[in-house]
């Protein structure tokens, strides 16, 4: 088993080549099954209007469903797990070992693990995968999908380590009432809860986005409910200087400096400070917009090797603004 979730279980098929999506049998529970199967229904109709083989999102390769209580959905698999996984140091093997989960590891075990990949992260790669996934979100807009679960949980790394999203689970797909709702830290707070639209979406990719700068969840230490409460007085996780002091991580060499790994050379704030505060406080009217605001300020920050290799990864082409591109001669060396 690969996962668990509301809308069912991931298992790996033989072969090693592709997951299938299946209902959680052994939960016992006929209306969580009656759920799930209407989830996964949902799930097979997103997938078959979005494009075949798209980039940003995971493979579907078929669907079965008996028209009762056997509904499964085969997708590619994505060796590296995650994007939420990946950023806290498991690998596929390390994940599936239960010594390795969080209820069995030490927490100078864990503080290790997550500041090995952490300091091993470069701040270009974070870019791309902010940049990929924004990129995908606004993919799905322009199909006129909204996700409805937007995190770095449901954004799987391919073999190259480039995004792809998936679990459309709970998605709206052309106007449809979702299935589900984004989680605490990436919910725009909002009367009634179950409003959703392009400006939930956008707040899920700000707190996103953070997630992927940063290497950890918004307020990730806070327990949830005290989240809401911040969130609903619009007190967000500062952006400007001490947003990463929240969750040093102390390294096996003892270091206990402030950690700057997620932090602009250029601008000494974190990367795309201003774009997640704009994803926050509901600025941005679509996610293309996002996009355009990531990618200009790659521009500014990244040097002419760092962004072929940026533009060349994602995809993405990248532009010099007309005032000459990068602010100085930066190279990547986060």
């Amino acid at each position: 088993m690969l996962g668990a979730g509301n809308s069912g279980t991931v298992i790996l098929l033989p072969g090693g080549t592709r997951v299938q999506k299946i209902v959680s049998f052994w939960r016992g529970d006929d209306f969580v099954i009656k759920e799930q199967c209407k989830s996964l229904r949902n799930e097979i109709a997103a997938y078959k209007h979005l494009p075949q083989d798209h980039h940003r999102f995971a493979k579907f390769l078929g669907s079965s469903d008996n028209g009762k209580d056997r509904v499964t959905i085969d997708l590619e698999y994505l060796p590296n797990n995650t994007l939420h996984e990946y950023l806290r140091g498991y690998t596929v093997r390390e994940f599936l070992d239960t010594k390795r989960r969080d209820d069995e590891e030490t927490r100078a075990d864990k503080e290790r693990r997550m500041s090995r990949r952490h300091d091993s992260i470069p701040l270009l790669q974070r870019a791309c995968w902010a940049l990929e996934a924004v990129d995908g979100i606004s993919a799905l807009h322009a199909l006129n999908v909204l996700h409805c679960d937007i995190k770095p949980e449901n954004m799987g790394l391919d073999a190259q380590l480039n995004v792809r999203i998936f679990d459309f689970a709970g998605s709206s797909v052309c106007g449809s009432e979702p299935m589900s709702m984004e989680s605490t830290r990436y919910h725009k707070p909002r009367n009634p809860r179950d409003y959703y639209g392009v400006d939930t979406e956008c707040f899920a990719l700000g707190s996103s986005i953070y997630h992927i700068v940063t290497g950890v969840r918004p307020y990730d230490k806070v327990p949830d409910e005290e989240v809401e409460h911040l969130y609903a007085r619009q007190e967000f996780p500062d952006l400007y200087g001490e947003a990463l002091k929240d969750e040093p991580l102390k390294g096996s060499t003892g270091n206990t400096a402030p950690d700057t790994i997620g932090t602009s050379p250029v601008t000494g704030m974190l990367l795309f400070a201003d774009a997640i505060r704009k994803c926050w406080y509901g600025e941005f009217a679509t996610s293309a917009e996002i996009l355009e605001a990531l990618k200009s300020e790659v521009v500014r920050t990244f040097n002419e090797e760092d962004l072929r290799y940026i533009s060349e990864k994602s995809g993405i082409e990248l532009e010099k603004e007309a005032t000459g591109g990068p602010a100085a001669n930066h190279s990547d060396d986060q």
